[in-house]
């Protein structure tokens, strides 16, 4: 048994230590309820969506000393269609099914013993979920990893749920803005393909009738056996170059041109086996292998047949120029659904085995006049790109495709 004096010494220490620990922990929440309030403004000035996320994550973790954050969100864009996307799906719907029915305002290990939905927690490798809502609307998940602490002080457990509605603002802000911000681009935009339109028809015409009149002259020339005899190699690079003049020029009017096609039922099989039609020749002097497994029986797209056949073509040329003489292509394509509704689409793939796009190359190459060769206008991947939104449809790139090397174009094209 301890002495009185002893004994009054440890009251004091320990009374010393609950207060040093109250002191503590008030300052922790202090230092937390400051991180939630400011860094809402930092996390507004980043629009893109992967970026902004990986930065809130990061933030989060390290403030609170978490093991892992992630935060779901519905996908959109061309990301519902990724194979990640129906995980995320499936976690969103299972937790926010669960929270609205036990009217519970978030889980944690012991409300999902409670509720009988401790399994849950452990597929996710999570020890805590709180839902990101603003008002009555549900925006996603903060999916937290606690380790090594296993339960939260309660105090904590409220400061994220203050945080989640600061997620809810920053993002609902960051979306408005980015709106916002691609509505001035596309206007922008417009505005800049009205001029460039202008400036291309004033073009065409001060190019493109000389041009029609040379090649008229060397097509006479090329009729002389003598000139014939003596200069064929000439006279038929000269109405190459001819020809390549005239097709950039083509292009550069059909980008500029607004698109006010007539809307129809397409065939992609009729569609593609035209256009390796028109390049037959190119296809058999350059030995281009071709693998064509689109099904003949696939529904058709709403689209246009003309616009699709040139969005076939640029796709072909850009494989074989920057692939050369003996470059395979491969092109597939096959009916999907969206799980998580009705929305119907067709996967079109166009794949070579060329030498594929460098990371860094990969997010300019649908940005009109972005080329890396010499000879080029860099408008035929803006041309698909713009073919393919006009249909409702969405291009995304992956490179390399197989073994280190080669391009795939993926297109998800609605089906009506």
């Amino acid at each position: 048994m301890p002495a009185p004096g002893c004994a009054f010494i440890m009251l004091e220490l320990e009374g010393l230590h609950i207060s040093w620990m109250r002191s503590w922990l008030g300052k922790e929440r202090a230092a937390l309820r400051e991180f939630v309030t400011g860094f809402a403004s930092r996390a507004l000035g980043i629009l893109e969506p992967a970026e902004r996320k990986a930065f809130l994550q990061s933030e989060i973790e390290k403030a609170f000393g978490f093991a892992r954050v992630e935060i779901l969100l519905p996908p959109e864009g061309s990301e519902r269609f990724s194979s990640e996307s129906t995980r995320v799906r499936d976690v969103l719907s299972r937790i926010l099914g669960i929270l609205e029915g036990t009217g519970k305002p978030y889980l944690n290990e012991a409300i999902a013993r409670e509720t009988g939905v401790s399994a849950i927690l452990r597929t996710i490798d999570a020890t805590h979920v709180f839902p990101i809502q603003h008002k009555r609307s549900k925006l996603g998940l903060l999916v937290i990893d606690s380790a090594p602490k296993v339960k939260l002080d309660p105090h904590i457990e409220a400061t994220v749920q203050e945080l989640c509605a600061q997620l809810a603002l920053v993002l609902e802000n960051s979306n408005l803005l980015k709106v916002k911000l691609e509505l001035q681009n596309e206007l922008a935009q417009q505005s800049q393909m009205v001029q460039l339109g202008e400036m291309t028809a004033r073009i065409a015409h001060e190019i493109k009738n000389p041009l029609s009149s040379i090649k008229t002259i060397v097509q006479v020339m090329q009729e002389d056996s003598d000139l014939q005899a003596k200069y064929a190699r000439d006279l038929e690079h000269i109405n190459n170059e001819i020809d390549r003049l005239k097709n950039s020029i083509s292009q550069l009017l059909n980008f500029a041109r607004p698109s006010q096609q007539a809307r129809e039922k397409i065939s992609l099989r009729d569609a593609a086996e035209s256009a390796l039609s028109f390049l037959g020749r190119d296809i058999e002097q350059q030995q281009f292998a071709i693998e064509d497994e689109i099904p003949s029986d696939l529904p058709p797209v709403d689209g246009n047949s003309t616009a699709l056949r040139e969005m076939f073509l640029n796709l072909f040329l850009n494989a074989f120029q920057a692939g050369g003489p003996g470059t395979h292509l491969r092109l597939q394509a096959w009916e999907g659904a969206l799980a998580d509704g009705p929305e119907r689409y067709i996967l079109l793939v166009v794949e070579d085995d060329g030498p594929g796009v460098p990371q860094e190359l990969q997010g300019k190459v649908f940005v009109p006049f972005f080329t890396t060769r010499q000879r080029g206008t860099g408008l035929g991947l803006a041309i698909v790109k713009r073919n393919v939104e006009h249909m409702g449809g969405r291009i995304s790139l992956e490179s390399p495709a197989r073994e280190g090397r080669g391009t795939r174009f993926l297109m998800h094209l609605p089906l009506s």
